[in-house]
């Protein structure tokens, strides 16, 4: 699938979600977690970026691939988060994104090598990847982080 019809399926998907929703997790005091804050921020400014984004130069996403992630999040929903059709749709569609056309990480990140997730020199690591991706049907195997360098518990 070209990586522009890709796209448009995420938007056509997401155009009714109340994104609004997510924007007021970032600064509602009733969440409390750092966490739930940055994965609303991270998850709501790649929404703002999949109806900003123009694809000059397209390419291909092999089908199996796309539809691989799909079949990954649709049972971790099935495990642990069943009756939340809503966030589903959210989270696939912006793993879509990230996985295969931001290529960015599916987790928030940051610039400091002490964050779980972070940047440095232009590549992303992940300081978790080398046990998660263990896991049946890991998502980490869709995200664009390297295993971080051991060093990092230094």
């Amino acid at each position: 699938m070209k990586a522009s019809v890709l796209l448009n399926e995420i938007k056509n998907e997401l155009k009714d979600f109340n994104i609004e929703y997510v924007r007021n997790k970032v600064t509602d005091d009733r969440y409390k977690d750092p966490l739930t804050k940055k994965l609303a921020k991270h998850n709501s400014d790649a929404y703002d970026e999949i109806y900003e984004i123009e694809i000059t130069e397209d390419f291909e996403i092999p089908n199996n691939e796309i539809q691989s992630l799909k079949d990954d999040i649709d049972y971790y929903f099935k495990q642990y988060n069943p009756h939340d059709p809503e966030n589903q749709k959210l989270t696939k569609n912006i793993c879509l994104y990230l996985s295969f056309i931001n290529k960015k990480p599916l987790h928030p990140f940051g610039y400091d090598s002490k964050e779980d997730v972070y940047e440095k020199d232009g590549q992303y690591y992940c300081k978790g990847k080398s046990n998660y991706i263990k896991e049946k049907n890991s998502l980490c195997k869709y995200c664009c982080t390297k295993v971080a360098p051991f060093n990092h518990f230094f």
